[in-house]
């Protein structure tokens, strides 16, 4: 499911076999067959065309506007929703990408002009999905060399846009990128009641559809406030979501589940189980990971997530979910808050938080302290102008996770499922980035904002909560079952294009499934990164075919 656009010097310009125009006198801008028509619509004002991709609040008559008017520098964010906006004039195109990069937007450059697509994968058929080695080696060594160049997708001669801007193709083919977003510090004595508002508005928009919808239902805040936001508007219609929760075989009590169990009672919502296996733990089935633009996050557990998706689909008749991705980055605050707060003047403040937050964590206040002066390097923040270390880690961390969601998407569309990630939705991110130091929480207080925004809908125990699951210890077991498939599975495409010695990862794998090694990071990143590479050998190719002789951009 994806949809870009052609920019070309030369006559006809190209389009994928499998796309459609948007409109009949337009061969320069098209989608997919399978995209679905309540997240696309076209105005006309003259010569000025504005088409919306993804959920989107605006009504009708506002795009008129635009289209009238031409579109402001703040459009990504004006309305609620995951949204793209083009505006193709006589001789441009420009592209606005959303703020939480939960629609990422790609460049291939040709020799006649310039494609663009929110597709990675889409473009990269055009060099038969070569990899960016250079990409995969950074990815290999660490998250912060992942993400070092923001430009760089996974695959070669495919650029990425960043979140927040404006691409502006010419009508030869020519492009530039400009900054169109800069988060301000307000203060807000109703942060709680905008966060809900902003909450219910992300919901509502993906309900405008009419579409059976499901959700997962964790016990977490995160998804039980979508959960609890949708039941209560499905309810005034007679209509319902189903809340899934997965569990493993036999095992309905404990934990988490006995707060999904309370918030499933709630009214408006169909509460479903879903017992899980071994067969679907963490590492299980690798070999059948479907293509996407990048590794996955959800790739080493995808088992799972893609028999639940199937299952909401065939036993259910459910086509949209609903996720709690990005709840945690959106609503946790930093370390570099405590330097942050030295900075604002607020010393003693910082000396309190650092105590309670090494007391949470169980750790000394010197690690704490430096963690908050040594924040995870990254690159993406320097796009824009911050002013805390909050809001710099902020960017780097849920931004980033904005875009490798889309390849779970990706996942999900195989199974028939259109996945949807409203925590990454521009009006949310731009709210929870304008929080001024003074006002933020500590790092030890667990999403306060989100208890007190739905502090009438969360079940009483659950408002209480100071902690969330680890999924942990089920990553440490599905790795310890796969270890000998794994071993094999290592023996493929990153040796062959020599990044990895399977030998010494072997001993990686062994010590990691021992405990020895705690950090999961080194066996996720290759073993999704090896899958990801043998699911590009599988995917079809895609055809690309010149488009009826007509407008050009």
């Amino acid at each position: 499911m994806w949809f870009g656009g052609t920019a070309s010097a030369s006559c006809p310009s190209l389009r994928p076999s499998q796309a459609r125009f948007l409109t009949s006198d337009s061969p320069t801008l098209w989608a997919s067959d399978d995209w679905p028509p309540r997240e696309l619509r076209t105005v006309r004002h003259r010569e000025r065309r504005i088409s919306v991709f993804g959920p989107c609040g605006a009504t009708d008559a506002q795009l008129a506007e635009i289209a009238a008017a031409g579109a402001p520098d703040d459009v990504a964010r004006r309305w609620s929703g995951s949204y793209t906006l083009v505006c193709r004039e006589p001789e441009r195109t420009m592209v606005w990408t959303d703020l939480g990069w939960a629609w990422p937007i790609y460049v291939h450059t040709t020799k006649t002009g310039t494609l663009w697509a929110s597709s990675s994968l889409l473009l990269a058929s055009r060099t038969g999905y070569a990899p960016d080695l250079e990409q995969l080696r950074a990815r290999l060594h660490g998250p912060a060399g992942a993400e070092a160049v923001v430009e760089r997708s996974y695959f070669a001669d495919v650029a990425r846009i960043p979140p927040g801007h404006r691409l502006t193709i010419d009508r030869n083919g020519s492009t530039r990128i400009e900054r169109m977003w800069k988060p301000e510090l307000q203060h807000r004595s109703d942060l709680p009641a905008v966060l809900r508002a902003e909450l219910e508005s992300a919901v509502h928009t993906r309900l405008s559809g009419g579409l059976p919808l499901s959700c997962d239902l964790s016990g977490g805040f995160d998804s039980t406030a979508l959960a609890l936001i949708a039941g209560e508007r499905l309810h005034r219609s007679g209509r319902s979501i189903l809340g899934v929760t997965v569990h493993p075989t036999g095992i309905t009590r404990g934990g988490d589940l006995d707060y999904a169990r309370e918030a499933g009672r709630r009214r408006g919502i169909r509460h479903e189980w879903l017992p899980l296996s071994e067969e679907d733990a963490p590492y299980q089935r690798m070999d059948a990971l479907a293509a996407a633009d990048e590794p996955p996050p959800s790739a080493v557990s995808h088992a799972y997530l893609t028999k639940q998706l199937r299952w909401s689909s065939r036993e259910h008749g459910r086509t949209v979910h609903l996720t709690g991705d990005g709840g945690d980055g959106l609503l946790l605050t930093r370390t570099a808050h405590l330097t942050d707060l030295v900075r604002s003047g607020q010393p003693w403040r910082a000396v309190k938080e650092t105590a309670l937050w090494a007391h949470t964590r169980r750790t000394s206040w010197w690690r704490v302290a430096k963690e908050a002066v040594e924040p995870p390097p990254g690159a993406l923040h320097e796009l824009f102008p911050l002013a805390t270390g909050n809001q710099r880690e902020f960017v780097d961390s849920v931004l980033v996770a904005g875009r490798t969601a889309r390849a779970d998407g990706q996942l999900a569309k195989v199974c028939g499922v259109h996945l949807h990630n409203p925590y990454f939705d521009s009006r949310l991110v731009d709210l929870c980035l304008s929080i001024p130091p003074h006002d933020l929480p500590g790092p030890a207080r667990y999403k306060p904002f989100m208890a007190d925004a739905m502090h009438d809908l969360f079940p009483s125990r659950l408002a209480r909560r100071t902690t969330k699951g680890d999924a942990c210890p089920d990553h440490f077991g599905g790795l310890r079952r796969a270890l000998p498939d794994l071993r094999q599975l290592m023996r493929g495409r990153l040796e062959d294009l020599g990044l990895m010695d399977p030998e010494r990862f072997d001993g990686v794998l062994e010590e990691t499934a021992a405990g020895i090694r705690a950090d999961l990071y080194p066996v996720e990143a290759a073993v999704s990164a090896e899958a990801w590479l043998r699911a590009l050998t599988r995917h079809p190719s895609t055809n690309w075919t010149p488009a009826p002789v007509g407008e050009h951009v």
